[in-house]
């Protein structure tokens, strides 16, 4: 995957790459109108329209959790067909 600083991605801003993994790409990113920050994970794969639909259910599961040890999950979408989680 291409770096992607400096782009935006939904209402973020990619600020930096923060770590590479297996699975995805982990960035920095700051809200283009509130100015508040947040981790924008990128996942490498390219999904069809069935797989974005289940990224839509897992991650309408995945914002409902509340747990000190868990991230959370602010918000998500799917841009150019590349899913991406917003996250503390």
């Amino acid at each position: 995957m291409h770096d992607l600083v400096g782009q935006q991605l939904g209402n973020y801003r990619v600020v930096r790459l923060v770590g590479r993994g297996g699975f995805a790409d982990v960035y920095l990113g700051e809200h283009i109108h509130l100015n508040s920050l947040a981790a924008l994970k990128v996942l490498h794969a390219v999904l069809t329209a069935e797989q974005q639909e289940s990224f839509v259910q897992e991650a309408q599961r995945l914002v409902q959790l509340r747990h000190p040890h868990i991230v959370r999950l602010l918000d998500f979408a799917v841009q150019a067909g590349t899913p991406f989680l917003v996250m503390d």
